[in-house]
């Protein structure tokens, strides 16, 4: 198994230029894939919330039951930090 994920700026580490982590360990969700990422990236977990960092899988950002959603071989998963802000 092979699934490529797509780092934001802020979980590249020291190494800004590696914008992608290549996932061989099988996965079956979105749930393990955080799991292996929480080994791999030690600042992972500092910004792991549901309401801070979103996935989308194949181009499809995934909002509702992220964490359940089924993973396959050669899937692209990027990692998006929300946006907020503005006044009111």
């Amino acid at each position: 198994m092979s699934i490529t994920v797509y780092l934001p700026t802020t979980l590249r580490g020291g190494d800004a230029d590696t914008d992608t982590l290549t996932v061989t360990e099988p996965v079956e969700n979105l749930a393990e894939l955080v799991q292996v990422l929480d080994r791999r990236l030690p600042e992972f977990r500092a910004q792991w919330d549901d309401l801070m960092l979103n996935f989308a899988v194949n181009g499809e950002v995934v909002l509702h039951g992220a964490r359940e959603r089924a993973l396959a071989d050669g899937d692209v998963i990027e990692i998006v930090p929300a946006i907020s802000g503005g006044a009111l």
